[in-house]
């Protein structure tokens, strides 16, 4: 069980950074200019900037199906799910997780995870609590995330990891899919430089001290559609050292349905305050 421990706290840890690189703030906007396709051969690095400019500046709305996984001495664990983004200030996202360690726990019996944003107001569903509300105050720095996340008009900032670390973008050439080709670049990188990339927008009071002592190789590896110049996929997977063991992690993303209609449900009824649903975890007071 503290192996188990260990790892979901590891796991936490490596998945709070990179929903931080994918969905973290950005540089100041600028108006988007036209992206030449031919920067993705002359200049990848450059490209994936403009790429992500275009995104911030243009995307009103988005969804992606979504996965991670982790794995420490013996133990896994890992979630999919689905995102939707509508702008200005509307995000609802649902998770599944599992893994565990089936004699003590095991992470599927949660059930479903259902969170949901509404301007100010933040929901989340589960098994355990039903629909419980709070104010986007109440979160502390992790509102701030979210809304620095919802001003940007898109839920993926890649400007952020590719100016924080000065990063090389590799083209590894065409990849077909479904009928339709992409180019695929890849960044390979150590998650110590995406920690100190990232250092300065996450909080201390958030995570904790010591949270970026983390080493070890990732890779990058994200699908452009070459005519739209907007990703198509973005995946991540490493190897990494945290506390002397060593964990391996993988993270996906879909994206499709760019500045498309996405189904955002209204807020939910009767939803209970948030301190009286930690009741059903067995924390309320």
């Amino acid at each position: 069980m503290r192996n188990f421990s260990r790892l979901l706290c590891s796991g936490a840890t490596v998945a709070a950074i990179m929903v931080t690189v994918a969905c973290g703030g950005g540089g100041e906007q600028t108006s988007s200019e036209p992206v030449d396709p031919e920067l993705l051969v002359s200049n990848p690095t450059e490209a994936l900037g403009a790429s992500a400019q275009r995104f911030e500046d243009e995307i009103e709305s988005v969804e992606a199906d979504y996965s991670f996984e982790f794995g420490m001495d013996g133990f896994a664990m890992g979630a999919n799910g689905h995102f939707a983004y509508r702008a200005p200030d509307s995000v609802h996202m649902t998770m599944e997780m599992s893994g565990g360690d089936d004699e003590t726990f095991n992470l599927s019996e949660l059930g479903p995870i259902e969170m949901l944003v509404l301007g100010d107001d933040f929901y989340m569903n589960s098994s355990f609590t039903g629909w419980v509300t709070m104010s986007l105050d109440d979160l502390g720095a992790d509102a701030e995330s979210l809304r620095e996340m919802m001003d940007m008009h898109a839920p993926l900032d890649f400007q952020t990891l590719i100016d924080g670390m000065d990063a090389e973008v590799e083209n590894l050439g065409p990849v077909e899919v479904g009928g339709n080709t992409y180019t695929r670049l890849r960044i390979t990188t150590d998650l110590a430089t995406v920690m100190d990339a990232m250092a300065d927008s996450v909080s201390d009071e958030t995570f904790g001290a010591g949270l970026f002592d983390v080493s070890g190789p990732m890779t990058m590896d994200i699908l452009m559609n070459p005519v739209t110049m907007l990703p198509y996929t973005f995946e991540a997977n490493g190897d990494f050292n945290m506390g002397g063991e060593s964990m391996e992690f993988k993270m996906a993303f879909k994206f499709f349905d760019y500045n498309g209609p996405v189904d955002i449900p209204a807020a939910p009824e009767n939803a209970a305050p948030f301190s009286e649903g930690l009741g059903g975890l067995g924390l309320g007071d």
